[in-house]
């Protein structure tokens, strides 16, 4: 008798505590919003229509009219491994170390100790994927083990298309293009084949001459370039998180516009090159003269710059199609609204701008150091365009607090959704925009030593000043001259605004802890 009583009382305080507990139980279990971040490589904001560009992008142009477009977004660095490292550790290059592509100058990259956004969510109960190019990881890791899924252009797709027999050159008497140790099948255009002689004495001593030399149409479907497989598993990672109640987050990063110089049909007879607009004539800064990006241009001239913009233009439009499958999934699962959306890359491009092409230079302009920027997420957000400065170290901090998920380590991004909001005044916004580019360590580590040379970009509202460690300086007056073809560094009637820049960029350095060589200013004590 007693023991069923004791049952009875048992139950009775059971079903209490399970009552009381409800409200904990709930909000452990609140449904956080799935995390959607969709980037290219070395796309250049310009190139696309929803930024007033020559290629329709109709569906990165959704995400940018039902969101907000950024004005004044910023890359780290106009490097892809080091803006990278920023994306996911809040940093820059300076702070995290990561200063160089990984595999050439820097050995060391992110590894298991650091302090990521995919890493947070990942232990916060998300489902964690990363497909493309991510070029973070050090030498020792294939992967960061908090991927749930991966696929990654470095190793899978390079032996997928080994396996598939298509990167192997074959004797067919066409040309094949060598990027890297992968022979891929393309068709030059007539105007370049009858500059191959010519360019191959004048990149002699070039060994990637390739890339260039052999641009053209790629003789393989669409279907079989890795950013449809990147698209296809991105859908297919939405289409399986329908059905579970685990919130996802994606990272899809694109390999295109960056090169390999070639795109398939139709993409490739999209734009005529002889119909296209030229980049506007100016006199390019002599500093930039014995870059790759200035030798090319000057290399195959204005028929190679044309046939360098059809397959850049074609690459976009590829790029922008793969967008809107993505983006019809979210919707047929009925989680579009339900999804954190952001579009961005991780630098630009140089695309004819200043007498030269890709990022291969030590520049600062806005082609290769500024950056599209747009989130989505109507929960939250209303549509508009915003000139609140944005850069990419801001991308952790803004996911993880509308994912309300916290972080132990600093960092140096801001959370943008406030000033978005009305929560906080646009006034108290970040004022300035830095970006930098900075020696790497001789033995490819992590650390920033003292006798680091660095290179630095910083902009207001209207002008824009670069600093680099031999004594060359830019200044810009971006309202008057927004193409940068004119340095007014000499000009003296702008010392009280280059001294401001000047002060902005050494209080910047001083708060994110600049270790290496002290910048020379030039009216600065």
């Amino acid at each position: 008798m007693n023991y069923k009583i004791n049952n009875v009382y048992v139950g009775l305080f059971l079903l209490i505590l399970s009552i009381g507990c409800k409200p904990t139980l709930n909000k452990k279990v609140k449904k956080q919003p799935n995390v959607l971040v969709i980037m290219c490589d070395q796309l250049n904001y310009k190139a696309l229509s929803c930024y007033g560009g020559p290629v329709p992008t109709p569906n990165i142009d959704r995400i940018a009219n039902e969101g907000v477009k950024f004005n004044r977004a910023y890359s780290a660095t106009p490097f892809c491994s080091p803006s990278r490292a920023s994306i996911v550790t809040g940093l820059y290059p300076h702070q995290h170390g990561v200063v160089h592509n990984l595999g050439s100058k820097q050995k060391d990259g992110i590894d298991i100790t650091d302090e990521t956004t995919g890493k947070l969510l990942n232990s916060e109960g998300y489902a964690t994927h990363q497909y493309g190019k991510w070029h973070v990881e050090s030498d020792s890791l294939n992967y960061l083990p908090y991927y749930k899924d991966q696929y990654d252009y470095a190793y899978q797709y390079k032996q997928e298309m080994a396996d598939r027999q298509i990167t192997v050159r074959k004797d067919d008497g066409q040309d094949w293009m060598n990027f890297y140790n992968q022979f891929w099948p393309v068709e030059v255009s007539p105007s370049m084949a009858d500059k191959r002689s010519h360019l191959e004495n004048v990149w002699e001593d070039v060994k990637h001459k390739d890339f260039v030399i052999k641009m053209g149409r790629l003789r393989l479907k669409q279907e079989d370039w890795i950013d449809d497989i990147l698209a296809n598993k991105t859908v297919a990672s939405i289409e399986n998180a329908s059905s579970v109640d685990t919130p996802f987050f994606i990272t899809t990063s694109f390999i295109w516009p960056h090169d390999p110089n070639f795109v398939p049909d139709p993409y490739y007879g999209l734009f005529n090159p002889d119909s296209l607009q030229m980049p506007l004539t100016q006199v390019p800064e002599t500093k930039f003269d014995k870059s790759w990006s200035r030798r090319m241009v000057k290399g195959y001239g204005d028929e190679g710059l044309r046939e360098f913009l059809r397959i850049y233009y074609g690459a976009v439009k590829y790029l922008d199609d793969r967008v809107g499958r993505i983006l019809g999934e979210l919707e047929e699962q009925g989680i579009l609204d339900e999804t954190l959306i952001i579009f961005t890359a991780d630098h630009g491009d140089m695309m004819g701008e200043h007498g030269m092409v890709w990022k291969v230079n030590e520049s600062f302009y806005d082609d290769i150091a500024a950056i599209p920027f747009m989130i989505r997420y109507p929960k939250l957000l209303k549509p508009g365009v915003t000139d609140i400065p944005v850069s990419l170290v801001d991308i952790k901090p803004t996911i993880l607090s509308i994912t309300e998920t916290d972080y132990k380590e600093e960092v140096a991004g801001v959370n943008i959704i406030p000033f978005l909001t009305g929560e906080k005044d646009k006034s108290l916004a970040p004022k300035y925009s830095f970006c930098e580019r900075i020696k790497a360590h001789p033995k490819g580590g992590r650390e920033v030593l003292a006798d680091a040379k660095g290179s630095f970009m910083v902009r207001d509202e209207q002008y824009k000043l670069v600093i680099y460690p031999d004594g060359d300086s830019f200044f810009y007056d971006l309202k008057n001259d927004p193409g940068e073809s004119k340095n007014i560094i000499d000009d003296r009637k702008y010392i009280n605004q280059i001294l401001d820049l000047e002060n902005a960029l050494q209080n910047w350095l001083d708060e994110t802890g600049w270790k290496g060589k002290k910048v020379n200013f030039m009216y600065r004590t």
